[in-house]
């Protein structure tokens, strides 16, 4: 297939995926749109959809226009692979669907994440910031086993190349990740996780806590991933013990489906795959969705504007009546 790229809002994706389409056996990039078969746009607009609607090319041929973003904003406003994919009409319609994030295997990877093999000793592990209610809810519960370790790193920001000691911070992540048994990939701000396809890439068994994520096609998620709940994040130990004497098979499920659906030279065929299949997606027909548009846009709006003053009253009661608030608060 005839695919050309074009961005959306600059990301490193533009220079990403050409690279990653350069190991295609399937695609070929072509510079002219008319010539196209697909147009693949590519990059952010979750917090400005402006970006998207108005782009030239989608809407000088919005028939053959399919988007792949990482935005943590889940907002189908057209087809295609949004990494934050809800399970809704637009994916039972088979408009949208998920993916792994390619920026991860760019400049912002952790180049200490091997998949070596290491002693187990955790039963579980999680490292990561409070970008969720799920996760603050998390950072709250006390285990008091020896063998869980649930770490709240949010003063790493891991997508800034210029954090102090970002090499130690990374390296005893991937440590930590080595000697767990499973390791919990709960939502962040948007229903997925890079940290799923991190753990797959380690080879370690993943558990995943985001009831309304909506997993990549095709991949045989039943062999190697535990699922659980959001409302029974208090009760992981009981929950995940009985499956400890699985845990090396299934990181090394976790480890093959990683090399066969998620490694870099299987991200372009892959990404392009869902694309086109989400262009002919299933009834109603894409007319109706296109009328959705504005009404999504203005949902989302009115949720972040909601969210951001909750947050500020909680924070001022809290302040005015000398409480520490019981969830840790981003900055």
């Amino acid at each position: 297939m005839k695919i050309h790229l074009s961005a959306i809002h600059e990301t490193e994706l533009i220079t990403l995926l050409p690279e990653r389409a350069k190991l295609s056996t399937m695609h070929v990039l072509v510079d002219s749109p008319e010539e196209a078969e697909m147009i693949l746009l590519t990059g952010s607009f979750g917090r400005d959809p402006q970006h998207l609607l108005e782009h030239p090319l989608y809407r000088a041929f919005a028939d053959k226009c399919a988007v792949y973003t990482e935005d943590d904003n889940y907002l189908p406003l057209i087809p295609g692979v949004y990494c934050s994919a809800a399970v809704d009409d637009n994916s039972r319609a088979g408009r949208t669907f998920s993916y792994s994030y390619v920026s991860a295997s760019g400049k912002y990877s952790n180049k200490f994440v091997t998949g070596t093999d290491t002693e187990k000793r955790l039963l579980f592990s999680f490292q990561g910031g409070s970008t969720s209610l799920l996760r603050k809810r998390m950072f709250n519960l006390k285990f008091d086993r020896q063998d869980v370790l649930i770490e709240n790193t949010s003063a790493y920001y891991h997508w800034d190349l210029t954090q102090p000691d970002r090499a130690e911070r990374q390296q005893r992540y991937a440590e930590t990740l080595a000697t767990s048994n499973f390791v919990l990939c709960p939502r962040g701000a948007g229903t997925g996780s890079i940290r799923l396809f991190e753990v797959m890439s380690a080879g370690v068994a993943p558990v995943l806590i985001s009831d309304d994520y909506l997993l990549p096609p095709h991949v045989p998620w039943e062999s190697f991933l535990l699922r659980i709940a959001e409302r029974d994040i208090a009760r992981l130990p009981e929950l995940i013990e009985p499956h400890l004497h699985s845990a090396a098979e299934r990181g090394r499920l976790a480890r093959q489906a990683w090399l066969d659906y998620f490694a870099p030279e299987k991200e372009f065929d892959a990404i392009v795959a869902s694309a086109s299949a989400a262009l002919k997606h299933g009834p109603p027909e894409e007319a109706v969705f296109r009328k959705r548009q504005q009404s999504l846009i203005a949902k989302a709006e009115r949720k972040r504007k909601l969210r951001a003053f909750a947050r500020s009253a909680v924070l001022k009661t809290l302040k005015v009546l000398r409480l520490k608030s019981p969830y840790q608060m981003n900055r």
